[in-house]
């Protein structure tokens, strides 16, 4: 999986920056500054045209690109697949249905405001192209779900000559149907999409103006001078709870998971017993389990499917305790590079990994809403050893390939 490359200027001091797709931290390595990206409708990426078809009058073609994993539950069983395409965001024949490796193989840039050229608006909203990829997908009578998907909208410029469409970046012709004029005038007649510019913000703590830490990657950035964690919206920094489990051991690599509360309209799921009577689970129901609220639990981080299902189910099972210090450790900790809202979307497709009886359960998570209540992101400690980690309380291994395989969806 070939990560794609956005070419950009930092906002500070003007030097050229070169991110990877999943990079959300820009670390200009000439003023120093660092700033945290944000999209308020995703990211809008452009395909460069080249420097001799700039005096043109240049038309840009919207796609769009989804990449993710989707998860279709079935009675027998849960069956995953990865998804990376760009398909054609406009309702027109004769033009390519998808960008190819084309964005692979160049180097894209960011949208920005007032660049050159009429911009084409989407025919349809990114939500149903994730809609229509999990339709595809699905092959049961269960919920269908993309977890961790990236949804972006890519433009490839394009320019008339005479009675020709032709693509800007290869100068050659498009075919076009019989109707040549008709499409070529549906072209000209299509809506204009407005800027949506990249936002940037500071890496600064909201509360006491130190240096946020974190990765390349990361969606939470962390503050130690007075131990706050903050994701980065659209609006600004929102403050996360968190906690971090306590270990007498050594050494020691925590990895972050959410614990969520949560709504299931539909289903009377509020208790931890009520958790085992749905799924069977091989526990006592006991007063305490009676009084005990529900945790759902999923990775704050990207792995492949196979595990996070496992870590997903096996810790909702378990119900550890998630209580600890709101203190960052010392040791090395994992980015979380899954945000909460893709969690949520998780917890259907655990409760039909738990069930026994998936026949009879999963036309019920079909119709049930989820609605995540409250949220806390845990801190794991994990033993080190030479090839994989070992949960210490659960006494799980991760494979540490599985990390590396993880960073790159």
């Amino acid at each position: 999986m070939n990560a794609w490359q956005i070419e950009h200027q930092c906002p500070q001091c003007g030097a050229p920056v070169l991110l990877d797709e999943t990079d959300r931290l820009l670390d200009c390595k000439f003023c120093r500054t660092r700033l945290f990206l944000t999209a308020p409708e995703g990211f809008r990426y452009v395909l460069p045209p080249p420097a001799d078809t700039t005096a043109r009058e240049l038309l840009f073609l919207p796609y769009w690109r989804l990449k993710g994993t989707s998860y279709d539950c079935r009675s027998s069983g849960i069956v995953s697949r990865f998804v990376d395409t760009s398909t054609l965001a406009l309702n027109a024949t004769g033009l390519p249905r998808s960008l190819g490796v084309r964005p692979q193989a160049m180097k894209l840039k960011f949208r920005a405001a007032g660049q050159a050229g009429r911009f084409l608006e989407p025919g349809a909203p990114c939500r149903e192209v994730v809609r229509t990829a999990a339709a595809q997908a699905a092959g049961g009578d269960g919920p269908q779900e993309f977890i961790g998907e990236t949804v972006s909208l890519i433009h490839t410029p394009v320019y008339f000559d005479k009675n020709a469409l032709c693509d800007a970046i290869l100068k050659r012709p498009l075919p076009l149907p019989a109707d040549r004029a008709g499409a070529l005038a549906a072209l000209l007649d299509a809506p204009a999409h407005p800027t949506a510019a990249v936002r940037f913000l500071p890496a600064q703590c909201p509360r006491c103006g130190w240096d946020l830490e974190g990765e390349r990657d990361s969606l939470v950035l962390t503050c130690r001078n007075c131990q706050s964690a903050w994701a980065g919206r659209d609006d600004g920094w929102e403050e996360v709870a968190f906690r971090v489990l306590p270990t007498a051991a050594a050494p020691v690599f925590y990895l972050p998971f959410w614990r969520m509360q949560a709504r299931l309209d539909g289903l009377e799921m509020r208790t931890f017993a009520d958790l085992i009577r749905f799924a069977n689970l091989p526990r006592v129901v006991t007063p305490a389990f009676a009084a005990a609220p529900v945790h759902f639990w999923s990775p704050a981080f990207k792995i492949n499917p196979a595990q996070f299902l496992r870590w997903a189910r096996q810790l909702t099972a378990a119900q550890p305790d998630g209580e600890g210090a709101a203190k960052f450790p010392e040791a090395s900790r994992h980015p979380v590079t899954l945000p909460l809202s893709e969690a949520g979307e998780s917890i259907r497709v655990t409760l039909a990994n738990l069930v026994p009886n998936k026949r009879q359960a999963l036309p019920l998570l079909k119709e049930i809403r989820v609605t995540v209540e409250e949220a806390r992101l845990i801190y794991h400690p994990f033993l080190v050893g030479r090839s994989e980690l070992l949960h210490e309380s659960l006494r799980l291994t991760l494979d540490r390939a599985a990390l590396a395989y993880g960073s790159q969806l």
